[in-house]
């Protein structure tokens, strides 16, 4: 099996959710990273990491973790352990995994009213990509995407997501797309060298996400897409605007059917 490098799955991960199956030696395992938001199971009194609408895995490391929590992690499950069973699985509602690297991602809430784009917020940096590979994926009423722009790695940023709940649907090229904003600002300074890094956060999206959803339901549609716009350069006091898309999101993520 291809030993997975830790430091760039989280610091310049592009959100593509790997699944490696590993077959060898006789092992039935499964190995890859996810995204995913910590929940208190009322049915085994245990915290559980959600990383879609179906799936929780169950690991020890999140026994003392805060319900809401959110991480990115490294894991593997053995299909033929006792406890990943079928009949197991099916009493428990969980996977249980070995977790081989974690981290705990900051969150912020998503904004209802969108900063003056005309002004350059204290202490605000540009943005180099504002969703990497356009890979947004969604859980649990938490959009989890990667940002990338110079900055040292160990620079603390304030980030700021927001949209105009006002506004309609934009049509881009044939596709309905649905405009946010997103801006950082300097929280925390280092005096290392600025570098090009990767920065994969949580935003709380649940109220705006549904509302899309909504909308695009009513139209008959599956999918959604969100269009980035965001401060790719700044100069003189000036700001460069720039714009990305998400690639589809599934509706069903968002208003899981019942």
């Amino acid at each position: 099996m291809k030993k997975l490098n830790v430091k760039y799955v989280i610091l310049f991960f592009v959100s593509v959710l790997l699944f490696v199956s590993c077959m060898g030696e006789g092992k039935n395992t499964e190995s890859g990273y996810a995204v995913g938001v910590v929940r208190f199971d009322m049915k085994t009194f245990q915290n559980v990491l959600d990383v879609d609408d179906v799936t929780s895995f169950y690991n020890i490391k999140f026994t003392n973790t805060s319900e809401g929590a959110c991480f990115i992690v490294v894991y593997e499950i053995d299909y033929d352990a006792p406890e990943n069973s079928y009949e197991s699985v099916t009493a428990n509602g969980f996977l249980t995994v070995s977790i081989l690297e974690s981290k705990e991602l900051d969150q912020f809430n998503m904004l209802s009213s969108i900063t003056d784009t005309s002004k350059v917020l204290s202490n605000e940096l540009p943005i180099s990509d504002a969703i990497i590979g356009g890979e947004f994926y969604y859980v649990k009423g938490m959009g989890f995407f990667t940002s990338a722009l110079d900055m040292p790695s160990d620079q603390k940023m304030y980030w700021i997501l927001s949209c105009n709940m006002q506004d309609e649907a934009k049509i881009d090229n044939g596709q309905r797309v649905y405009d946010v904003f997103l801006r950082t600002t300097i929280d925390r300074s280092s005096s290392k060298t600025p570098e090009k890094t990767g920065v994969l956060n949580a935003y709380n999206m649940k109220y705006f996400m549904e509302k899309f959803a909504r909308d695009e339901k009513a139209l008959g549609n599956t999918t959604l897409r969100l269009r980035f716009n965001y401060a790719s350069a700044i100069k003189d006091g000036q700001i460069t605007w720039s714009q990305q898309k998400s690639n589809d999101i599934f509706i069903t993520s968002i208003l899981p059917d019942k």
